[in-house]
């Protein structure tokens, strides 16, 4: 049997082309499949430990709030309550005596001052500051609102500047995005605290 001269073996110039076309193709489609995966892995991943982070100073918060008590001098137990700076007395280390504790925004940092009574039950000596949570993006959105004994659930928070006296639940509110990079990780946590002994005080 003669071979025809003329068969040919292989891909021609065209072929090459359209294989080499359908696998860029494919391969853009994979890059971007893995990329927007990537992403949203990370986004999760900022989620989770943003979530964390809110869910520690929250905690922590709410058990040295939850129990305050009148300072040591007999003063109210709130000093101050604004948007961004909470001032009360509570004996967080468990020692017996009340110490004065501050919570407020430094930048994006959430800390704490606490000032130990002193000899003379006075709150004049050095404070110590202390890192509660990071990267908090609240902006000048508030922190901290208030409410009064009338709240149940769904009514307003009390309008600032606040009466302390009419505190009786004391809400905390925090944005905190870990990573800037990923806006889609921003996460909102609140928690509605009743401090135990306030409506034991006159």
């Amino acid at each position: 049997m003669l071979k025809c001269l003329n068969d040919k073996s292989g891909f021609t110039f065209v072929e090459t082309l359209v294989t080499i076309s359908i696998f860029t193709i494919i391969m853009l489609a994979m890059t971007a499949f893995f990329t927007i995966f990537y992403k949203k892995q990370a986004v999760n991943i900022v989620k989770i430990e943003g979530t964390n982070v809110a869910g520690r100073a929250l905690e922590k918060m709410s058990n040295e709030i939850r129990k305050m008590n009148r300072a040591e001098d007999g003063t109210f137990a709130i000093e101050l309550a604004d948007e961004q700076n909470f001032i009360y007395y509570s004996d967080v280390d468990n020692d017996g005596l009340t110490e004065r504790i501050e919570y407020f925004l430094n930048g994006t940092d959430l800390e704490r001052k606490l000032i130990e009574p002193g000899v003379l039950m006075d709150y004049s000596g050095e404070a110590i500051t202390t890192f509660i949570a990071s990267h908090i993006k609240n902006g000048t959105d508030p922190i901290f609102k208030y409410y009064d004994e009338n709240y149940t659930g769904s009514e307003d928070p009390l309008v600032y500047p606040v009466n302390v006296t009419q505190i009786e639940v004391v809400g905390i509110y925090i944005d905190i995005n870990l990573n800037e990079e990923y806006p889609l990780g921003l996460i909102h946590a609140k928690i509605k605290i009743h401090p135990r002994n306030l409506k034991t005080f006159d």
